[in-house]
């Protein structure tokens, strides 16, 4: 039974600490033992065992007065006065804690005390709430540039293949200048090809019908450029001896 009675005023205080909405105090134990009582605790001065003398009489009035009854009133104000007479004859002898910061409290020092907590508080939040914000829009950030490296990556692999197919489907003769050239541009020696090689490499354009084509079309525009450069010819030699010419009868009218 007296688990059940201690989990229900649990309970009971729970409770009531959902329905209060602003502060208030709480009540608790705490275990001292009985060698710091010894040691540290001391008596209270006279002044202060006078004080709470009067304190005990003063709380005698509010029981007589409120028993209507002459009877009662005797014996409650009887049983008040033998309390009191016990307590103060104790008082001298009772053992109290020392006077520290915490067992004296101050109603307006708790408030200024409570009022700077919150306004803490209050800025803890709102700091909190910032970088918040703050990570949120980092991490938007970070999964947009994680998909732009998707995509370039993605196209990065596109140029890739794509590179791959056209040297799969190069012709065997620019595939061979293009590993020249890339041993020219690592500075690598220079193989000269032999006379068989230069046959095999010729034997295979002239066999080619697209390089044949390409050679015959170049042929075309060589023969077309000569023939429109014929009329020309000798045309530098007869400016040099026509300047010489001027030059002379410039030389005798002077």
């Amino acid at each position: 039974m007296p688990p059940k009675r201690k989990h229900s005023n649990e309970e009971h205080d729970q409770d009531n600490a959902r329905t209060k909405r602003y502060a208030y105090l709480k009540p608790h134990v705490r275990r001292v033992s009985e060698r710091t009582i010894k040691t540290k605790w001391s008596t209270l001065p006279e002044a202060t065992q006078d004080k709470v003398r009067d304190m005990f009489r003063a709380l005698e009035r509010p029981v007589i007065v409120r028993q209507q009854n002459e009877r009662k009133r005797i014996e409650a104000q009887a049983a008040v006065q033998t309390v009191v007479k016990n307590l103060g004859k104790r008082l001298p002898r009772m053992p109290f804690p020392p006077v520290t910061k915490d067992s004296v409290f101050e109603y307006e020092a708790a408030l200024k005390e409570h009022r700077s907590l919150e306004a803490n508080l209050a800025t803890m939040t709102d700091s909190i709430d910032l970088l918040r914000a703050e990570i949120e829009k980092e991490e938007l950030l970070l999964a947009k540039e994680k998909k732009q490296l998707q995509e370039i990556e993605k196209n990065a692999r596109r140029v890739e293949a794509e590179k791959k197919r056209q040297l799969k489907n190069e012709h065997p003769v620019l595939r061979q200048l293009n590993v020249a050239e890339k041993q020219h541009q690592e500075r690598t020696p220079v193989l000269v090809a032999s006379d068989k090689s230069l046959h095999t490499t010729f034997g295979e354009l002239e066999t080619d019908p697209e390089v044949g084509r390409l050679v015959r079309q170049l042929n075309g525009h060589l023969r077309s450029m000569q023939n429109n450069t014929a009329p020309l010819t000798g045309l530098s030699d007869a400016i040099t001896r026509s300047q010489m010419a001027l030059a002379l009868t410039s030389v005798s009218e002077d």
